[in-house]
């Protein structure tokens, strides 16, 4: 795991993951420092308090701040006595944001998880009738749209990060016209459960 200086006014950590805007690589949607419990703490407050901090990856220097979006912080002590903190915006968290219903974030270490956590997301996000089944023909849903899916950038550490906006009236409708036409990735779960057993859950038209 490679380790970066991180630098607040007058205090210094050591971030491991950094994931940014891939508009606008000051702009922060995760962050992992590790240090002495009051320099992680430190670091971690003047990011959320607006006070900006300072990196250097790779020869670049970025000037990082917060998104105007709410933030959870999360710090664990460690065994050496040290101390790991990561901010993080509350989007990502497994629940429903009544402000950002259409709205949410996922970070992953290992892409086998996408999809999986893609479909969670976004079923609780919706009260349109999901499938499991049907969580990668929902990506490439997400894809083809503008704006839907946007893949963050990495700076540093092997998180990988995307946001998601979706409108659910044209994702119902989209959804309704993809079982109108028969696409083979929606319905195969209606054939396997029996057209007339879906007690209405999948009944879109």
């Amino acid at each position: 795991m490679k380790l970066h200086e991180i630098n607040a006014v007058g205090i210094n950590a050591y971030c491991s993951d950094l994931i940014v805007d891939p508009n606008d690589e000051e702009d922060v949607y995760f962050l992992s420092v590790c240090g002495y419990q009051t320099t992680v703490k430190g670091i971690l407050a003047n990011l959320l308090e607006h006070y900006g901090l300072s990196i250097e990856i790779n020869g670049n220097e970025f000037y990082l701040g917060r998104l105007s979006l709410n933030y959870k912080m999360q710090i664990k002590k460690l065994p050496s006595g040290l101390a790991h903190g990561v901010v993080f915006p509350k989007l990502a968290l497994s629940k429903i944001d009544q402000e950002n219903q259409n709205r949410f974030i996922i970070f992953t270490k290992d892409e086998k998880d996408l999809l999986t956590m893609f479909y969670r997301h976004l079923d609780e996000k919706t009260d349109v009738p999901l499938d499991p089944s049907w969580d990668k023909w929902l990506w490439n849903v997400f894809l083809n749209q503008e704006d839907w899916l946007v893949e963050l950038k990495t700076l540093a550490g092997e998180f990988k990060g995307y946001e998601f906006t979706f409108n659910p009236k044209q994702l119902h409708d989209i959804i309704a016209e993809a079982i109108r036409d028969k696409v083979p990735e929606v319905i195969a779960c209606m054939q396997q459960k029996g057209e007339n057993d879906t007690n209405g859950k999948l009944n879109l038209t």
